[in-house]
């Protein structure tokens, strides 16, 4: 590769042998557009040999679409130019967050089956090789936001005629085909790892089902040496205290909680400033202490439980359930008991029961530290925590490698990519 003085219709670095200037041109010049598939309930089936409909949450932004996860199927049957082929890229149209509307992926065409897009969704279909790349730019991110905020933001809705006339700039068809050469490498690359940390978290969920004991059991299928007998039943109130403390200082970290990351702050968790507010009487937790959202999280259907680990101090909403171990060494080993959703059969149980009595989802403290865990011997613990925290180690660093390959391609194309209009 070669690097260029700054010129704003070509790239800063680009492969030997190419020159000159890229070509504007609209992606109606090089496209076309097919909006997504309508259909109503009483078309959506089980039956998984009927058409597949890739929806908003099967697009892995920058990525690929998702073709085994949070799936449905249609009996209606798309028309020709609405079943997705291989390089097609699908963009969400319409949805009820705004941040969302936009988000692509391309299609690798190795479903099996007959695969299309919901009608809140498009398919761009490109003749050139390169704009698989070009809407992963930010030029592209910063083009939907342009239009979204010129009239169809407040709607979070996007049209075809929108998405046709956003402008990029082309090389030459050679020039393109080096270039996703080198790009395709790079997610090659990023796949494979994503695979890597996909089976790491894999195992782990398969060891943590042969460590704890499982629905009706009192003792896990697998032990370690020199441990042996039932694990003792014991109630959350025998285990834990709860923590009422109240923060008395308005400058402090307010936190929230995700079933991936744990305890974080709500402005890292959002990823952009949140709103002032009067945090004086919120509970204040300290480094260990555990928080309990009853909010939906990632899987989780009654929330997530989890201690605070990244900072010294923080404080939550009075809507959630704050509680410490009563023996400190024992943090360990509850929060992975916590993360193996042993607890989530119980909570389901007084949630449901709540929802009967007041039409909503409804755990009580009081029936939160009633609920029945089973507990082994400190020793025990310790080995069941210290193995899968080396396994969160490993999970972690892997993880840490595929952000940095990420960040690899994401500067990389930002060189190989020159910046129309900035």
């Amino acid at each position: 590769m070669s690097s260029n003085s700054a010129n704003n219709r070509q790239p800063e670095v680009r492969f030997k042998g190419f020159t000159g200037d890229w070509e504007e041109k609209t992606l109606g010049e090089v496209g076309t557009f097919v909006r997504g598939l309508s259909y109503n309930k009483g078309d959506v089936t089980t039956d998984e040999s009927s058409t597949l409909v890739i929806r908003s949450n099967n697009i892995i932004q920058d990525g690929a679409v998702d073709c085994k996860n949070g799936l449905q199927f249609v009996t209606k049957a798309p028309s020709s130019d609405q079943i997705l082929k291989k390089g097609d890229i699908v963009i969400c149209l319409s949805n009820g967050s705004s941040n969302l509307v936009g988000k692509s992926a391309s299609f690798d065409g190795e479903y099996a089956g007959v695969a299309t897009v919901g009608a809140f969704c498009g398919i761009y279909r490109s003749s050139a090789p390169i704009t698989k790349y070009l809407v992963q730019t930010q030029a592209y991110k910063k083009s939907i936001d342009l239009i979204k905020q010129g009239g169809n933001g407040a709607l979070a809705n996007l049209y075809g005629r929108d998405i046709l006339g956003l402008r990029f700039l082309f090389p030459s068809h050679a020039e393109q085909q080096k270039i996703v050469e080198c790009l395709s490498t790079e997610d090659d690359m990023i796949f494979a790892q994503e695979k890597k940390v996909e089976a790491l978290k894999n195992h782990k969920k398969g060891l943590m089902q042969q460590l704890f004991p499982q629905n009706g059991e009192t003792t896990p299928r697998l032990r370690f040496p020199g441990f042996a007998g039932e694990w003792e039943e014991k109630k959350m109130s025998d285990v834990f205290t709860r923590v009422t403390r109240r923060n008395t200082e308005n400058n402090q970290n307010v936190l929230t909680i995700s079933a991936q990351y744990g305890l974080i702050s709500q402005l890292e968790f959002f990823k952009k400033s949140v709103a002032a507010a009067d945090v004086t009487g919120y509970y204040l937790l300290k480094k260990g202490e555990f928080a309990y959202n009853k909010s939906s999280s990632q899987g989780r259907p009654f929330g997530a439980i989890k201690p605070l680990r990244l900072y010294d101090k923080g404080v939550v909403s009075t809507l959630y359930i704050c509680f410490k171990c009563n023996d400190p060494r024992e943090i360990d080993f509850w929060d992975q008991y916590f993360d193996a959703g042993l607890l989530d059969k119980e909570l389901m149980s007084i949630a449901q029961e709540g929802a009967r009595n007041h039409g909503l989802l409804n755990i009580p403290t009081s029936g939160f530290f009633g609920l029945s865990v089973l507990s082994p011997s400190i020793d025990e613990q310790q080995k069941i925590a210290s193995c899968l925290s080396a396994l969160d180690d490993t999970i972690v660093a892997e993880t840490d490698k595929l952000e940095a390959l990420k960040a690899h391609k994401k500067g990389l194309m930002q060189q190989m990519f020159p910046h129309i209009n900035q």
